[in-house]
């Protein structure tokens, strides 16, 4: 009877991830000074080769030096030249009771967070997301990395 049971567990769980295939692009920059100026614009570039639904992740690897508690950002997605999308994104880096919410043991914390809507991308091909700081300090000390983590959404049967 318990062989029984964990075959039936095994089948739903090939059957749950049969139902969503997705991949993964990220992609970083490193910020010589760990300084980000507030008229510096990162682009990062990724490859769409399947049009349809997608997640986009702002990625920050920072100091323990940073001062604040979040950093503001402006997304801004083109293809072939043409702006396609933007978005506003309010990275969080220290959560209300003073903890940083990044991964990292020592004193560089990794912080990669989700923008809680979905991108549709209609076409193939390359595909450019820039980003930039809209804080209202003119540079960002303790910033080490910025990225941008792009993960496809594809539902078993869509075409």
């Amino acid at each position: 009877m318990k062989n029984k049971f964990c075959i039936y567990i095994l089948f739903l769980l090939l059957g749950c991830m049969a139902c969503n295939f997705s991949s993964t692009q990220e992609k970083y920059k490193t910020l010589g000074s760990e300084t980000w100026e507030r008229d510096s614009n990162y682009k990062f570039e990724f490859d769409i080769t399947q049009p349809g639904s997608y997640h986009i992740s702002t990625c920050i690897r920072h100091t323990t030096d940073y001062k604040q508690r979040n950093i503001s950002c402006y997304l801004i997605i083109r293809h072939q030249g043409v702006e396609v999308d933007k978005e506003n994104s309010d990275i969080i880096i220290v959560d209300n009771n003073g903890r940083w919410v990044g991964q990292g043991l020592t004193g560089l914390k990794t912080v990669v967070q989700s923008i809680e809507r979905i991108f549709h991308f209609d076409s193939t091909g390359i595909y450019t997301v820039e980003i930039k700081h809209r804080m209202k300090d003119k540079q960002l000390k303790g910033i080490k990395n910025i990225g941008i983590k792009i993960k496809s959404i594809t539902y078993y049967g869509e075409e």
